[in-house]
């Protein structure tokens, strides 16, 4: 997060006094010392910011309230006490939950001495002078109690708040947007040309919500813009673990590391990044059909690109310590993220769309990078069955993680029955969403099977439904001619 510098402090004040009146989050005072009248304003002025989506509110001492002149103030927040105690370490104590306001005193052109307050607003639950929430109602300080319609509409603001609008970075110029953000690769993946001045890239990014302006003058860069367009994910120190990380290994083992890698520019830019490397460093091999010579990967690059996206899109933002990763092993890649699995691991291919991070997701699909009509998984499930692999397989890791494992091509005769139950399984939801049934003949093209294997693909399909998993189309059809939906169909 920028220093509060004393420049930035009076750049502030200058912008609020410039405020034609006092409004919800900004309350001016020339000496008043009232220790719990300053806690009051403090759960008020909090409470409002959230309403007024404010990342903060401001009580500034020495500035008049009817002109607004900077007057100067004999107010020493260094000195004043309640009781014995420090007026700050009083403040502390008294204001519930914990919030990080800071007491700071400037010195403005005309040598008057301005203190302000800067008050974050409230996130999660409503800022209370002990017990007591406080609200702002124009310019005037009421118990948020007496107004039962602001107190909803604060409970479901804080249930909306998404991770990706909150800041990133504060207080910023122009030039240090254009330094942290890739206008240039933004425009490219967008397929649009750059605008001739920087005015029109700063309206682009405030209406896409990379930036927002500030009180000062200045910009704030949220979340969202942060991760999915900046050069460096890194230098947003709040940020710093949501770089993608991949890593490969020697063989099956985990133990058996080659390498790991990092990719820290914004989502926007690394999904392609990541993609390419990958698929460079996968297993390939060269095939000739008729006289063309071409690649032949162990995994199908639009399953790799997709689960990519579902790992970026689908994290947990707000879990800390842990990052999107994909592991590669010799026989098989793993995609993992924070937070639980959003739908039923067995609904996977059917669900309707559902995203963690909204705005995240919505970017992505405007870049070309995933869709937002809940089909990715769907194409996963379908380039694995063309390739002969099996279905990948979803883990619930604990309620915190969610890990999916995809599996390089491997014999018949070596995979197990769990395996082979939860890909024919896929195979009849994906058959079910297009309109469609699995029969005999569906499984045997799926393990690469001959005709001869038909009864292999019969105990496949017996097994699956004995796990409750599928069901027959029509009971009454000749087994021959037999066709298979999942259950719950």
């Amino acid at each position: 997060m920028s220093a509060r510098t004393e420049e930035y402090l009076r750049s502030i004040v200058r912008e609020l006094v410039k405020l034609p009146v006092e409004n919800e989050w900004v309350e001016f005072k020339c000496n008043n010392k009232d220790t719990e009248r300053i806690a009051k304003y403090i759960s008020g002025l909090s409470n409002a910011a959230a309403l007024c989506e404010r990342p903060n509110a401001y009580l500034v001492w020495g500035v008049a309230d009817d002109t607004h002149q900077i007057v100067g103030t004999d107010f020493e927040y260094r000195k004043a006490r309640k009781g014995n105690e420090e007026l700050e370490a009083w403040l502390a104590r008294m204001i519930n939950p914990k919030i990080n306001f800071h007491f700071y005193d400037i010195f403005m052109e005309n040598g008057k001495k301005i203190t302000l307050l800067e008050i974050p607003c409230a996130e999660k639950e409503t800022v209370k002078y002990g017990s007591s929430a406080m609200i702002r109602i124009g310019s005037s300080l009421k118990p948020l109690v007496d107004y039962p319609e602001k107190e909803r509409e604060l409970w479901k603001r804080f249930d909306t708040t998404a991770f990706e609008l909150r800041i990133a970075e504060r207080n910023i110029s122009e030039d240090e947007v254009i330094h942290l953000l890739d206008f240039s690769r933004y425009y490219d993946v967008l397929q649009v040309p750059i605008p001739r001045n920087r005015e029109s890239i700063m309206e682009d990014f405030c209406h896409e919500k990379f930036i927002k302006r500030n009180e000062a003058g200045n910009y704030d860069i949220t979340n969202l813009g942060a991760l999915v367009i900046s050069k460096n994910i890194k230098e947003f120190e709040p940020l710093g673990k949501r770089a993608v990380r991949v890593i490969r290994y020697k063989s099956s083992d985990r133990l058996d590391g080659i390498s790991e890698r990092e990719f820290c520019s914004g989502y926007a830019f690394s999904h392609e990044e990541i993609v390419q490397y990958i698929m460079a460093v996968i297993p390939q091999e060269e095939v000739i059909e008729g006289s063309v010579r071409r690649s032949v990967y162990a995994f199908p690059e639009i399953a790799i690109r997709e689960l990519l996206a579902n790992i970026m899109i689908h994290q947990s933002l707000e879990q800390r310590g842990t990052s999107p990763m994909v592991e590669i092993f010799s026989n098989r890649i793993e995609f993992s993220n924070p937070g639980a699995p959003l739908v039923d691991i067995n609904r996977m291919v059917d669900t309707v769309p559902v995203s963690r991070n909204e705005n995240i997701a919505g970017f992505l699909h405007k870049c070309g990078i995933c869709e937002e009509r809940g089909s990715g998984y769907d194409k996963v499930i379908r380039s694995t069955g063309k390739n002969k692999l099996l279905a990948p397989m979803v883990i619930n890791q604990s309620n915190q993680f969610t890990k999916t494992v995809m599996f390089a091509k491997i014999p018949f005769s070596m995979i197990t029955k769990e395996d082979r139950i939860r890909t024919c399984y896929m195979q009849a939801c994906l058959a079910y969403v297009e309109f469609s049934a699995i029969s005999n003949s569906d499984i045997r093209e799926l393990f690469d099977l001959d005709e001869k294997d038909k009864v292999k693909a019969s105990r496949i399909i017996k097994d699956t439904i004995a796990a409750g998993l599928i069901k027959p189309l029509d009971p009454d059809t000749a087994p021959r001619y037999m066709k298979y939906i999942p259950a719950w169909a």
